[in-house]
């Protein structure tokens, strides 16, 4: 059975996530900063009366801050944090495409060799001829890995 993924650009990569995690792409609003949140989460959106949590995704990988513009979106994904889903938004360069994939489609993820940690990736799949990795976002944005990137800033 094919599973759609959407696909989006963070610095010159590109990368796949299931559709089934995204409920949708919005613009980004302005953001509240928390000077206690992880470095990663750039601050808190109202999203027509829901404050959620915006991370920067090419900062939570490794692969610094990403640049905002009046055309920058979030893409607001629905995470489980210890059984209870969650809305967050993630800033991304770009958001592209909605592609389906079948089973076939998908290989293993690199065990090394991505800029991004090998743990973060559920597969990778070609697309236009080059390889495209997917992330897993419910383990990029559990609350232990958002904090691990402030140890890391801080060591």
């Amino acid at each position: 059975m094919n599973t759609a993924y959407v696909t989006l650009r963070v610095g010159a990569e590109l990368y796949a996530v299931p559709a089934s995690t995204v409920s949708e792409i919005v613009l980004l609003q302005p953001l509240t900063r928390v000077p206690t949140m992880p470095p990663s989460i750039r601050g808190l959106m109202n999203l027509r009366g829901t404050v959620i949590p915006v991370v920067d995704l090419a900062r939570q990988l490794g692969l610094g801050e990403t640049p905002t513009s009046m055309h920058t979106c979030a893409v607001v994904v629905d995470i489980d944090a210890d059984g209870v889903r969650a809305p967050m938004g993630i800033i991304t360069d770009e958001v592209q495409d909605v592609l389906m994939l079948s089973p076939k489609d998908i290989e293993p993820a690199p065990a090394f060799g991505a800029a991004v940690e090998a743990a973060y990736l559920s597969g990778m799949t070609r697309i236009a001829g080059r390889y495209t990795l997917i992330l897993d976002l419910t383990r990029i944005l559990t609350p232990d890995e958002l904090l691990a990137a402030i140890e890391e800033t801080h060591d």
